[in-house]
C-alpha cells in the first residue's frame, strides 16, 4: 500500500489522496458530488422518477395483508406470483407505517438516498482490492459520478436494485477481507450481507454470486478459500430460507427459471465489452478511456481479476450489463488514471506496484539539479490540472446523464379519474410513445394507479414461463408505434397480439420515444373514427372508449 513517504513532494495530487485522512476527505467530497447528481433530478420531480408502479403495488399488497407474504400480487389483475425478493418492500411499508410518510414519497427519495450510501461502501471495496488509497479514491470518484452507477438506481423501480447493490458491495468487501485472512467475524458478516442481497434483488444477487467466484478464483484459490466460501454460501442460504422456501412451496422453480431467461441480448450488448460503451457518458467518454487504459495496465502487471470480472458481467448479465459492470469499470478507471495519466504527467518510469520506486517522480539528486526540481513541480501542477478537469467533466457528464422522466401531474389526474369512472375489469391499451418498455413509466404506473388492466404492460410477467415477458415486451413496442399512425393500426395490433381492449389511453404530448406535440396522428384519427368515443380529453391525455363490435380478435 502506498504511503506519503513513497510520493514526491511535487506530486501534490497523489500526496493528497494517499494519506488515510486525505483519502476519506476525498471520498466525502465525492459522496457530496454523488449526492448532488442523484438528488437533483429527484428534487426536480414531484413523483418517483421513471418506473416503480409494480413495486408500489407490491408494497400495498403487503400492507393490505398485514405483512403476510401473499401468493400473488394485484398488479394488472394478472395473478402474477408474488415471488420477488421482498426485503425492500417490507422496509418501505414499515417505514411508511411508522413515519406516516406516503409510500409514493418514499419511492421518490429512498432509492437516491440508498444509492448515495453505495459511494463510501464502494471506496471500502476499492481500497481493499486495489491496495492503493490513491487508486481507490480515484475509483470512488469515478463510481460516484459514473451515470451507470445511479441512472437505474435512483428511479422509483430502483428501490430494490439500489438496496441490493449496497448489500452486494458490502458483501464483496467483507469477502475480500475474509479471503485476505479474516476469521469467523468475516464469515458471519459475509453470509449475513449475502443473504440480505438475496432477499432484496434477484439480478443483483446473481451478480454477487459470480463476482464472489471471481474473487475466490484470483484472491483465495486454496482449500481454505473453498472452505470459507462454502460456509458463507450455506449461511446465506439458511438465512434467506424463509423467503425462498415459501416461494418454491407455492410456485415451484418455474418462475425463477423464467425470470432469468426473460429478456434479450441486442448486438450492442455483445459489442459493448470491445467498444467500452458501458459508461453511458453523454459526450467525451473519458471514463471509458481510462478504464480501457486500466485494462491494459492490469494485463501488463499480470493482474487479471478485474478484466476477467468485467468480462464475466457481460457474459452472465442478460439485460443490464452496463449497470452491473460499473464496479469493475470504476476500479479500472482508478488504475488507469492513477497508473498511466497521473504518473505519466509526472514523468514516472516504472508504475508497477511491485517496484520500490512506485509513484516516485523525478526526485532531485544530491547535486540539487534545478532542472529536476522544475520537472517535478511542473508534473505535479499538470497532474492537479488534469485531476481538476477530470472531476469537473465527470460532474457535468453525470448531471446531464441523470434520468428525469416522470409521470406528469396531468397524467396522474387522468388515471385517478379512470379509477373512479370506469368498470374495474376495463382493459386498456396505453400509448405513451415511449418505445422501450424499460423506461415507459406511463405504461408501468397505469395499472398501479388505476387498478385497471393494461394489456401490453410487460412488468411482472418475467415470472411467467413460456417467454410471456418477451412476447409482451415486443407487443408493447409495436403498440407504441401506433402513435404515429391511425386507428387502423390499433385494430391490426390487437389482432396480431391476440388481445382485446375496451379503452385507449393516449398521451398527446410526450418528449420521449419520438412522439410529437399532436399525438403523431393517432389522436386525430381516434377523434374522427366512428369506432371510438372520447370520454376524457384534458391537457396532454385523451381516453377513448372502443365501441362494441370493433375489438381485435381474441
Amino acid at each position: 500500500m502506498q504511503t506519503p513517504s513513497t510520493e514526491s513532494k511535487g506530486s501534490a495530487t497523489i500526496m493528497a489522496w494517499s494519506s488515510r485522512e486525505g483519502a476519506w476527505l476525498a471520498v466525502l467530497f465525492a459522496t457530496l458530488l454523488g449526492a448532488f447528481v442523484r438528488l437533483a433530478p429527484v428534487l426536480g420531480s414531484g413523483f418517483p422518477l421513471n418506473d416503480g408502479g409494480l413495486f408500489y403495488t407490491l408494497i400495498g399488497d403487503l400492507q393490505a395483508g398485514s405483512y403476510v407474504l401473499p401468493a400473488v400480487t394485484t398488479y394488472n389483475q394478472a395473478s402474477i406470483p408474488f415471488i420477488y425478493p421482498p426485503l425492500s418492500f417490507y422496509l418501505t411499508g414499515f417505514l411508511s407505517d411508522v413515519s406516516g410518510l406516503p409510500v409514493l414519497e418514499l419511492l421518490r427519495f429512498l432509492p437516491a438516498l440508498v444509492s448515495i450510501a453505495t459511494i463510501p461502501a464502494f471506496y471500502l471495496l476499492a481500497s481493499r482490492l486495489l491496495e492503493s488509497r490513491t487508486a481507490g479514491t480515484i475509483a470512488a470518484v469515478s463510481f460516484a459520478l459514473l451515470p451507470t452507477a445511479f441512472d437505474f438506481m435512483i428511479v422509483g423501480g430502483g428501490l430494490p436494485r439500489a438496496l441490493g447493490f449496497l448489500f452486494a458491495i458490502l458483501t464483496l468487501h467483507q469477502a475480500a477481507c475474509l479471503f485476505s485472512g479474516g476469521g469467523r467475524a468475516q464469515i458471519a458478516s459475509t453470509a449475513i450481507l449475502a443473504s440480505l442481497t438475496v432477499l432484496t434483488h434477484p439480478v443483483v444477487a446473481w451478480f454477487m454470486v459470480y463476482s464472489l467466484a471471481v474473487l475466490l478464483l484470483f484472491k483465495a484459490r486454496s482449500r481454505r478459500g473453498l472452505a470459507v466460501s462454502a460456509l458463507v454460501a450455506v449461511g446465506a442460504i439458511i438465512l434467506a430460507a424463509p423467503w425462498w422456501m415459501t416461494s418454491i412451496a407455492r410456485h415451484g422453480f418455474e418462475p425463477f427459471l423464467a425470470a432469468f431467461q426473460a429478456g434479450t441480448r441486442p448486438w450492442s450488448v455483445v459489442l459493448a465489452p470491445f467498444l467500452f460503451m458501458q459508461t453511458n457518458e453523454p459526450y467525451l467518454t473519458l471514463q471509458a478511456v481510462f478504464a480501457l487504459l486500466g485494462v491494459f495496465l492490469s494485463l501488463h502487471r499480470r493482474e487479471f481479476h478485474l478484466p476477467v470480472w468485467l468480462a464475466a458481467v457481460f457474459c452472465l448479465e442478460p439485460r443490464l450489463a452496463a449497470t452491473y459492470s460499473v464496479i469493475p469499470t470504476a476500479l479500472l478507471v482508478g488504475i488507469g488514471f492513477e497508473g498511466i495519466v497521473l504518473r505519466g504527467l509526472q514523468g514516472v518510469g516504472d508504475s508497477s506496484p511491485e517496484s520500490g520506486q512506485s509513484g516516485r517522480a523525478n526526485i532531485p539528486q544530491a547535486d540539487g539539479s534545478a532542472r529536476s526540481v522544475l520537472v517535478t513541480r511542473a508534473g505535479g501542477r499538470v497532474g492537479m490540472v488534469a485531476s481538476g478537469y477530470f472531476l469537473l467533466y465527470l460532474l457535468i457528464s453525470a448531471y446531464l446523464a441523470a434520468p428525469r422522466g416522470a409521470l406528469a401531474q396531468s397524467q396522474r389526474r387522468a388515471m385517478d379519474w379512470l379509477r373512479e369512472n370506469t368498470p374495474a375489469a376495463s382493459r386498456f391499451v396505453v400509448i405513451s410513445g415511449i418505445d422501450w418498455a424499460g423506461i415507459d413509466y406511463v405504461s408501468e404506473w397505469f395499472p398501479a394507479l388505476t387498478d385497471r388492466i393494461s394489456v401490453a404492460t410487460p412488468q411482472g410477467y418475467e415470472w411467467f414461463p413460456g417467454q410471456v415477458f418477451d412476447a409482451r415486451w415486443e407487443a408493447h413496442a409495436g403498440l407504441q408505434r401506433c402513435l404515429r399512425q391511425d386507428a387502423d393500426c390499433l385494430e391490426a395490433w390487437a389482432e396480431e397480439a391476440r388481445t382485446t381492449y375496451d379503452h385507449v389511453f393516449v398521451v398527446k404530448r410526450q418528449g420521449i420515444g419520438g412522439a410529437d406535440s399532436t399525438g403523431g396522428g393517432l389522436y386525430e384519427s381516434l377523434l374522427e373514427s366512428p369506432s371510438y368515443h372520447a370520454i376524457y380529453d384534458l391537457e396532454d391525455v385523451a381516453v377513448f372508449t372502443h365501441l362494441p363490435g370493433t375489438s381485435g380478435a381474441p
